[in-house]
C-alpha cells in the first residue's frame, strides 16, 4: 500500500493502459445466483495530444467491464476509439475543441467548432447492442463481449443533425421499450423526446420547448409522462455567443440563474401537449425514480449542497483532486410532489448527503421504497460509504469505506426469483485516494452494514465512472 505521507490524496488518476484478467486476488465469495456483466463508463484519461484537459467532462470515454459467471470475475477496459481520440494519439495538442478546452491556434481553429463527443459518460444495453452514451450527440456503439468500438449509431438515421442522446435513459418494463431525450440548443432551445422499441428502432415523440439554451442531465419515466425536472442552468446568450465564437469555453457560458425557479415539464407518452409548471429554485443534475401516485406525480432527486460555481470548478480541478476540504459531496435525497393544482410539495427524504442515486429497476414508473447512493458519512468531501435509504421512514444503512477510500456509482443486482424490492446486491468499484489498487466490491442489499460478501481486488487503480449498468448476459472476451 502506498504510504499517504508521501503521496499528496487525488479523486482522479488517469489509466492509459488497457487489461483483460480474471480476478485471482479476494476475499468473501461470489453469490450464487449473481451472473452477468457490469458496465462502467467515465474519462480515462486527462490529456489529449499531451495537452491538460481542462474539465473532467472533456477525457475520452473508457469502458470497463465486470463479467461474473461460474463464481469467478473477469475484468476488461477499453478507450472508446472516437474520433477525439484516435487523433489525440498522434497529434500536437487536443485535436478538436470540448467542452472545457480549447484546441491550439485561438480563434481561428476553434470559433463555431461543436465539442468532440468523447463518448465517456454512460452506458446502456438495449436490443443486444451496447452503447457508450455523452450528452452532446449520438451513442458509440461497442462489440459488449470484447469492447471494440463499432462505431458512431444513430439508430438507423433516426437521430438528426447533432443528434443528441443523453445519458440517463429510462425503461418501461412491461413494454421493454427505452425512452430518453436530446438537447437542442438552436435554433430553437428544447428537449427532443424519444422511443427506442424493443428491437431498437427510434421513433420521435414530441419535444419540450425551453424559454432559452439550458442545460438538463437527467429524465424520469412514469406510465404517462416522461418528467424533467429542469435546473435553472442557463447558456445567457452574450455568454453562448461568445462560447460558439471561441471567446470562452462552452461549460463556462452555464450560469445558475435562480430567479428563475426550477422548471417541471410533463410530457405525455401517448401524445399531446407537454405540462409545465414551475417551483423553487433546485440545484440538482440526477433524479432516481418517478412514478404517479393517484393524480399527482411524484419525483425523487439529489438537491446538491454545493453551488454549480463550486460544483464546476471541482470537476475544472481533476487534475489536483475532487474533493475540497469544506465542500461536503453531493446532495440530499429529496422527494417532490406535483399535484393536480401545479403546486408542488418538496419533502426532505433523508440528512444524509450522496450521489449517482439507484435502485431497484424493475421499479421504475411505479412506488419504490429504497434508493441507494454513493454518499458521505461524516460530511467529507467525497463520498466514503455506500448508502441504503428506506424511502418509507428515511432510515439509514451505511457500508463505511477504508479511510481516504471512495465510492463510485453503486448499481442494485435483484437476485433471480426475488420476491422483495430490496432482495438483491449491490455492485460498486472502489479507490483509494493515493493511487493504491482498486477494489470491486459485493454487498447484500437487504443489509449493507453487514460488509461486502465478497471483495476483489483488481490489479491496478481506476479512474473515477460516471455511470454503469448491469446485463445478465456474461460477456465472454475471448
Amino acid at each position: 500500500m502506498s504510504d499517504p505521507g508521501t503521496l499528496p490524496a487525488r479523486d482522479y488518476i488517469p489509466l492509459y493502459d488497457e487489461f483483460d484478467y480474471t480476478v485471482d486476488e479476494f476475499e468473501g465469495a461470489l453469490p450464487e445466483g449473481l451472473r452477468g456483466t457490469m458496465y462502467r463508463n467515465g474519462p480515462g484519461k486527462m490529456e489529449a495530444g499531451g495537452q491538460a484537459l481542462g474539465h473532467l467532462f472533456d477525457g475520452d470515454g473508457m469502458l470497463s467491464m465486470y463479467a461474473i459467471s461460474d463464481g469467478t470475475m473477469r475484468f476488461r477496459n477499453r478507450f472508446v476509439r472516437t474520433k477525439h481520440y484516435r487523433n489525440s494519439l498522434g497529434s500536437g495538442g487536443a485535436p478538436y475543441r470540448a467542452l472545457g478546452t480549447m484546441r491550439p491556434g485561438g480563434l481561428l481553429t476553434n470559433a463555431l467548432q461543436f465539442p468532440a463527443n468523447v463518448a465517456n459518460t454512460s452506458v446502456t444495453m438495449h436490443a443486444g447492442k451496447l452503447l457508450a452514451l455523452w450528452e452532446g450527440g449520438r451513442p458509440t456503439e461497442l462489440d459488449p463481449d470484447t469492447l471494440e468500438t463499432v462505431g458512431v449509431h444513430d439508430f438507423d438515421g433516426g437521430l438528426k443533425w447533432i443528434g443528441a442522446f443523453s445519458a440517463h435513459p429510462k425503461w418501461d418494463n412491461r413494454t421493454g421499450e427505452m425512452f430518453n431525450f436530446g438537447l437542442a440548443m438552436f435554433p430553437r432551445p428544447g428537449l427532443a423526446c424519444y422511443r427506442v422499441d424493443r428491437a431498437g428502432r427510434l421513433s420521435g415523440m414530441g419535444r419540450l420547448d425551453l424559454p432559452s439554451p439550458m442545460f438538463n442531465h437527467d429524465m424520469g419515466l412514469t406510465d404517462r409522462h416522461l418528467v424533467f425536472v429542469i435546473a435553472p442552468l442557463v447558456f445567457p446568450i452574450g455568454k453562448f455567443l461568445g462560447a460558439g465564437f471561441a471567446l470562452r469555453n462552452f461549460i463556462d457560458a452555464i450560469d445558475y440563474d435562480a430567479r428563475r425557479g426550477t422548471m417541471i415539464g410533463l410530457v405525455p407518452r401517448d401524445g399531446g401537449r407537454p405540462r409545465i409548471l414551475h417551483t423553487d429554485p433546485l440545484m440538482h443534475l440526477h433524479l432516481a425514480n418517478t412514478y404517479e401516485d393517484g393524480a399527482d406525480t411524484v419525483v425523487e432527486l439529489v438537491n446538491y449542497e454545493a453551488s454549480w460555481e463550486q460544483l464546476n470548478g471541482q470537476l475544472s480541478n481533476v487534475q489536483d483532486g475532487l474533493a475540497q476540504e469544506g465542500s461536503p459531496y453531493g446532495g440530499k435525497l429529496t422527494r417532490l410532489r406535483i399535484t393536480p393544482t401545479d403546486r408542488v410539495i418538496h419533502e426532505n427524504v433523508s440528512d444524509l448527503t450522496g450521489d449517482f442515486p439507484g435502485y431497484n429497476r424493475a421499479y421504475t414508473s411505479r412506488r419504490n421504497r429504497f434508493v441507494y447512493l454513493a454518499a458521505s458519512a461524516d460530511g467529507t468531501a467525497y463520498p466514503n460509504a455506500i448508502a441504503k435509504i428506506d424511502n418509507e421512514n428515511g432510515k439509514e444503512s451505511l457500508h463505511r469505506l477504508p479511510e481516504d477510500t471512495f465510492a463510485h456509482e453503486p448499481i442494485f443486482v435483484p437476485r433471480p426469483d426475488a420476491a422483495a424490492e430490496d432482495d438483491g446486491w449491490l455492485l460498486a468499484v472502489t479507490q483509494n485516494r493515493f493511487g493504491d489498487p482498486a477494489a470491486m466490491l459485493v454487498l447484500d442489499a437487504r443489509d449493507p452494514e453487514a460488509g461486502p460478501v465478497y471483495r476483489g481486488r483488481l490489479r491496478h487503480h481506476m479512474p473515477l465512472t460516471f455511470h454503469g449498468t448491469f446485463t445478465p448476459r456474461v460477456a465472454h472476451p475471448a
